[in-house]
């Protein structure tokens, strides 16, 4: 199950873990002889997701359109909703597999691979070897062992709200995964693409007086996990 943390204090400085691409720099590994996503992950993770993750199709990177940071949504629920589907190719699909592959690998005639751009170092043998033979059969698998759920935290949820029901939340994942999520109340929908604190905000105005019971759905791609947050009384 997913956990949650309730404080009243005002939790600031928390950022989406959008990272940085990798530099390549770590301990030499070896490719796996079927690597799955929870294989390639890491790889993606560390030298692509900078541009390839939360932000990818939007106005201030139309350059990557394309997000890497989920294998598929499938098993998100309620949360899927969170990442729009027309700026995103999810890396399952056997066509986006084998294009991750051949963009980290220089093109005959040509000194550097078109990914990562320049001037960042070149991905490691290995992990083009680990992406090459994932390209040929991308597969989910499962897990790794001891992979944990993702978390919420929720800040200054009020006790009573009249025309606006605010509060933050923060959503983020102890393994390092990407996270997406939706909070629910009284039918309405506030979506979270990243990790990361949200300023979430319902416009209650016109919601009849009486409790309204919210709740979360955070997914990191393995499993979604629904999480009460709390009742609020609705006065106007």
């Amino acid at each position: 199950m997913g956990s949650i943390r309730l404080s009243r204090s005002w939790l600031a400085g928390l950022l989406g873990s959008a990272g940085l691409l990798g530099v390549g720099c770590g301990e030499p590994g070896a490719a796996p002889t079927q690597p799955t996503w929870a294989d390639v992950s890491p790889v993606l993770r560390g030298e692509c997701n900078g541009c390839h993750g939360y932000a990818a199709g939007d106005m201030n990177n139309p350059a990557y359109p394309y997000r890497f940071d989920f294998f598929d949504v499938d098993q998100c629920g309620a949360a899927a909703n969170a990442i729009d589907a027309a700026h995103l190719t999810l890396a399952g699909s056997a066509n986006a597999a084998l294009q991750i592959y051949q963009d980290v690998v220089p093109i005959a005639g040509v000194r550097w691979p078109r990914m990562p751009p320049q001037p960042s170092p070149a991905v490691a043998d290995w992990e083009v070897e680990t992406l090459r033979r994932w390209s040929q059969l991308p597969v989910k698998g499962p897990p790794q062992t001891g992979d944990r759920p993702p978390t919420l935290e929720v800040s200054q949820l009020p006790l009573q709200a009249g025309v606006q029901l605010g509060f933050t939340a923060i959503i983020d994942d102890p393994d390092g995964d990407s996270v997406i999520g939706v909070v629910q109340a009284n039918g309405y929908s506030y979506y979270m693409n990243r990790p990361g604190s949200f300023a979430v905000r319902f416009d209650s105005s016109q919601w009849a007086a009486g409790p309204v019971d919210l709740q979360a759905v955070i997914c990191d791609g393995w499993s979604s996990t629904t999480i009460k947050i709390g009742t609020v009384q609705i006065q106007h």
